[in-house]
């Protein structure tokens, strides 16, 4: 048996710089992952299984499963018990089902031995979702094409992030589905202030451009991203697709002080620090 945290990821920035022919949109954007986790167990078994302490409505057709159900089919082995404990909202942006997903194959290749190396695994990850192959690798990086292009960055100082998530959530298909194009974000300026730590300068560039269709499916965006603004933060925009709504400051103090003043009305508060990988053994 194996146990693994699997940790969200926060979309620093988002951009939608077009739509491929096969309906895909492609994306610019900074992703980090972040220190909350869901905690995946895998154990061998002679048939595949995925179960968590929330409701999985249909097992075959979860991020996990899926995972695991290639992984088996490219190594011939024969199954797997894999049990989920959920911390990251569903429908948050957060990046649950994928890092899900990520542990489960990572999980499997440990437990099993199967030794199919980063390559192999990332290209089940891809074939997974957009989000599997971050959260295979985690840490910070720019993202491009439909979020697979991974290009990694190295942080000199770190920020630290104070994320609430309202009890209603966002499908992805459905933000993607009301996004207007806007105005380009300056990229390279959110790099350059996660780079080096500099809370102001992200404050002042940071964007997300799926924030407007998301806010419009759930108007309790607006009264997050105010919650945080109340509290004290520069800008909150969300990660993803929503709802979950960040800020980032300079210290895990500062995050924390400013949970503690935003109150309660929400499924989610936390002070969140950045972490190196996507996927840790426990």
């Amino acid at each position: 048996m194996i146990r693994l945290k699997a940790y969200a990821k926060l979309n620093l920035s988002l951009d939608v710089t077009g739509k491929r022919d096969d309906g895909y949109h492609e994306l610019d954007g900074l992703m980090q992952s972040v220190s909350l986790f869901d905690v995946v167990t895998v154990e061998k078994s002679k048939k595949l299984s995925v179960t968590a302490d929330t409701d999985v409505a249909d097992e075959k057709s979860n991020s996990a499963y899926r995972a695991a159900s290639a992984f088996l089919k490219l190594t011939k082995i024969s199954g797997a018990k894999i049990h989920i404990e959920k911390r990251i909202p569903a429908m948050s942006g957060l990046g649950g089902a994928s890092a899900d997903a990520a542990a489960a194959l990572i999980g499997l290749d440990t437990l099993y031995g199967a030794g199919l190396g980063r390559k192999a695994l990332l290209e089940i990850a891809q074939s997974i979702g957009a989000d599997v192959p971050f959260a295979l690798t985690g840490g910070t990086a720019r993202a491009k094409g439909i979020g697979e292009k991974l290009f990694p960055v190295e942080i000199k100082k770190p920020m630290y992030y104070a994320v609430v998530k309202p009890f209603a959530g966002v499908s992805t298909a459905d933000a993607f589905g009301r996004y207007r194009p806007g105005g380009r974000i300056d990229m390279d300026c959110v790099q350059s202030a996660v780079i080096n730590g500099d809370a102001a300068l992200f404050g002042s560039c940071a964007a997300n451009a799926l924030q407007p269709a998301a806010a419009e499916i759930c108007p309790e965006i607006i009264s997050a991203v105010e919650t945080l603004l109340n509290a004290g933060a520069r800008k909150a925009i969300i990660t993803g697709s929503g709802s979950a709504v960040f800020c980032a400051v300079g210290t895990e103090e500062e995050a924390r002080e400013l949970i503690a003043r935003t109150g309660s009305g929400f499924e989610l508060c936390a002070a969140l620090r950045p972490v190196s990988r996507g996927v840790e053994a426990i």
